[in-house]
């Protein structure tokens, strides 16, 4: 055991390079920043939206009207469209809302009053885009009060809201046996997040770890470092196995750190769900035993990329050509990643279902829907089919390190010459 335990420490110092624990520092840098960058940019879009109204009509409907955008303050005086917009861009206001001449006659005789909103364009960004968004709604609001006080005078007691909207909707969301008021929109920020944020975690732990593996059996075959790791007496599975566990331990770090990064980005413009009461209420919440069943299936998908990882790098006879061999393990993770990452397996078709259970990839994802409903059948099951998909590749790396061909296997892309 003596020798695993240095095999494996041996891995994990070829793995753990400084370069590497530079790249996962940056990428918590990265992430954090990200998310603070985000969350900042959402607070001053939501403090700058800067709106001014010229009221052209001067008549107690038009007055109503700046009574519902803030009052006098945000009044431009001018005698012209064109030096209230002039006005407005000194001003750095970001929307302009017109009352033209008439619009309170227009209104009384129910002729379709218009308004009249002018985007004043700066950039492209999210707080310059914003502006007019607020100042629509601040309409609907004033269409509301209009219409209302047009009912309370044609239709003296009675409710005006029951007139307008003389139908109303009550919703109700039921899970299982939970039935609680609300509706399903309110549930998708979560599987948003849940459907998002485990594809590109996986994606981007698969294909680093797995290139990491492929390069060192090709460093190792270019070094002729294996060939001396061959000739000590240690058992050839011990290894491979040494190789896998180093590996895996180096890839678990990588996971977390992606993790703990990638949700505190999301967390920026996403809620979570223990913030969000139906949720809770419906007991759509991630337990702990949830996290750590999605904990363990992705890193069984880890297990199952490293075992892969290891059978492609003993083709690969160098660092360059170990580049090339990491192309089947990046198809793998992509199939499932596109496929599942905006549609659920239930609705794929037959073929397609029978492809996505298939690889082992997909099973985090389908875990990470299935934990939100503690649906643990598919969970456990994928777990077991992932171990089973991994001791194969495994078997199969053991059997090819026990003969010669672990120094000569190789794949040539050249055309063989004719004789």
């Amino acid at each position: 055991m003596k020798n695993f335990y240095n095999i494996v420490k041996k891995e994990i110092r070829e793995l753990m390079t400084r370069q590497m624990i530079f790249s996962l520092v940056f990428m918590i840098l990265m992430f954090g920043m990200m998310g603070k960058f985000i969350g900042n940019i959402r607070e001053e879009a939501e403090k700058s939206v800067s709106m001014a109204v010229f009221d052209m009509d001067r008549t107690p409907f038009s007055q109503t009207v700046v009574e519902v955008l803030g009052g006098e303050r945000n009044v431009i005086k001018e005698s012209s469209l064109e030096k209230a917009l002039n006005k407005a861009r000194e001003k750095d206001i970001k929307a302009l809302l017109v009352i033209p001449e008439g619009f309170e006659k227009d209104v009384e005789e129910m002729r379709g009053a218009k308004l009249e909103v002018y985007s004043i364009l700066k950039g492209l960004g999210i707080g310059d885009l914003s502006s007019s968004g607020m100042l629509k709604s601040a309409i609907n609001t004033i269409n509301q009060k209009i219409a209302t006080s047009f009912v309370q005078e044609a239709i003296p007691g009675k409710n005006p809201q029951d007139i307008i909207n003389p139908i109303k909707i009550k919703e109700f969301v039921t899970v299982r046996e939970k039935t609680v008021p609300g509706n399903p929109e309110m549930i998708q920020g979560l599987v948003t997040s849940q459907s998002i944020m485990i594809p590109v975690i996986l994606m981007m732990v698969i294909m680093y770890s797995g290139m990491m593996v492929i390069t060192s059996m090709g460093m190792e075959k270019e070094n002729k470092t294996l060939e001396t790791l061959l000739t000590l007496p240690v058992k050839r599975s011990y290894i491979v196995t040494g190789k896998m566990v180093g590996s895996a331990l180096v890839a678990l770090i990588m996971a977390a750190v992606y993790m703990i990064g990638f949700r505190y980005y999301m967390s920026s413009f996403m809620p979570s769900a223990e913030s969000t009461p139906i949720l809770k209420n419906l007991g759509l919440v991630m337990t702990p035993l949830s996290y750590l069943l999605l904990g363990t299936s992705l890193f069984m998908a880890i297990l199952v990329a490293l075992s892969l990882s290891m059978l492609l790098g003993l083709f690969a006879q160098d660092t360059k050509s170990a580049q090339t061999m990491n192309m089947p393990l990046v198809i793998l993770v992509m199939i499932p990643f596109f496929l599942l990452m905006f549609k659920d397996i239930s609705t794929l078709s037959l073929p397609l279902k029978i492809l996505v259970y298939a690889i082992p990839f997909s099973h985090p994802i389908i875990a990470s829907r299935a934990l939100i409903f503690q649906n643990y059948f598919p969970v456990i099951g994928g777990m077991i089919y992932m171990a089973i998909f991994a001791g194969v590749a495994m078997f199969i790396t053991i059997r090819i390190f026990n003969t010669d061909k672990v120094l000569t296997a190789k794949f040539s892309f050249k055309k063989r010459r004719k004789s």
